[in-house]
């Protein structure tokens, strides 16, 4: 996949306002540069928000902890963590993922939490493990999100530091991931519709336990082939059971579709979805329709938890109060 491909479908799937960044270390003889020092948190930040590209030495950088964190100078005195060893870095490349014409080492991504939130949420899932990350709030961008990811091969997170913030034109809401590329690839492929898909494949109801199906019903929902349905306020609600990869029911998904007069207008309140809609609720358009789903973790399988009753039926009720509130939301703001 190129890299412009992956970028689009990275972009895309997390609905991100900055490309992802790529940054390529270089210990080789390096070529003429003539830049104005700056930072290099402020070149990943231009990179991503503007889509510059800088390739710099030591001499085009006018912090010194990030001389540290890229491996261009040895720290005199003391330890200093993370820098990348041994420091025989001569040159570095940012620039833009989908514009890069090289073998990037590192992605980082700049986003607000929301956002990063959904990213790391996906990535556990491909992973297979939690998102564990190194921050202190010092070596941000070049030792935790750049650093980190070279030298340890892992994901890292970081709320960066006073420099950042102050002089590399970060906005307060934004926070840092650091990728290495083989990971970031990873996780890209894996991004297909397949969260929203999933959701909506039901176990057949016929199969379920009779105290799963009578504690569902008593909701007020009736029983279909492939799901539950029932009117709750002014929206018909559909209730899914869908099975993981390895065939466990440990989660219900809630759908409202939501029909507009065409595609034209599905596809533009689509539009008003990615605003509004964070994980665990799911969008998508299908013809002149705009399906929006929720996920609700049970936290066990769905024959234990059905069996708990009070503490079911709150679950799920509290499920569907939270889809109502967001899809009464979507219907205003979608006809504005």
């Amino acid at each position: 996949m190129k890299y412009a491909e992956i970028t689009k479908r990275f972009r895309q799937f997390f609905e991100l306002p900055h490309t992802p960044v790529a940054v390529k270390i270089n210990s080789e003889t390096p070529a003429d540069a003539d830049l104005q020092p700056m930072r290099y948190c402020e070149m990943v930040r231009k990179s991503a928000a503007h889509g510059d590209t800088f390739t710099f030495t030591i001499d085009d950088l006018s912090c010194a902890s990030a001389e540290l964190a890229l491996g261009f100078t040895e720290a005199k005195y003391g330890k200093v963590y993370p820098t990348i060893s041994p420091a025989n870095t001569t040159q570095v490349t940012v620039a833009p993922l989908d514009k890069c014409d090289f073998d990037p080492d590192v992605v980082v991504i700049i986003g607000n939490a929301a956002k990063l939130m959904r990213i790391a949420t996906i990535l556990s899932r491909v992973q297979g493990d939690i998102v564990s990350s190194k921050f202190k709030g010092e070596f941000a961008v070049c030792g935790e999100c750049t650093t980190i990811p070279l030298m340890e091969d892992t994901v890292n997170l970081s709320l960066l530091c006073g420099g950042a913030r102050m002089f590399g034109g970060y906005r307060s809401d934004e926070i840092v991931f650091g990728f290495p590329m083989d990971v970031f690839v990873k996780l890209t492929e894996a991004l297909t519709e397949d969260s929203i898909i999933k959701a909506l494949c039901g176990c057949i109801m016929d199969d379920l336990p009779a105290t799963v199906v009578d504690a569902i019903m008593s909701l007020g929902f009736s029983k279909g082939t492939d799901h539950f349905s029932g009117r709750f306020g002014d929206e018909i609600v559909r209730l899914y059971i869908p099975k993981s990869d390895d065939g466990k029911s440990i989660s219900i998904s809630l759908h409202v579709p939501v029909k507009f007069k065409d595609a034209d207008a599905a596809t533009n309140a689509n539009k008003v979805a990615s605003e509004l809609f964070e994980e665990p609720m799911f969008h998508r358009t299908r013809d002149n329709w705009v399906d929006v789903v929720l996920i609700v973790e049970l936290g066990e399988s769905i024959n234990r938890a059905a069996m708990r009753g009070e503490k079911f039926s709150a679950l799920v009720k509290g499920g569907i109060d939270v889809m109502l509130e967001h899809i009464g939301k979507f219907r205003r703001k979608a006809v504005q």
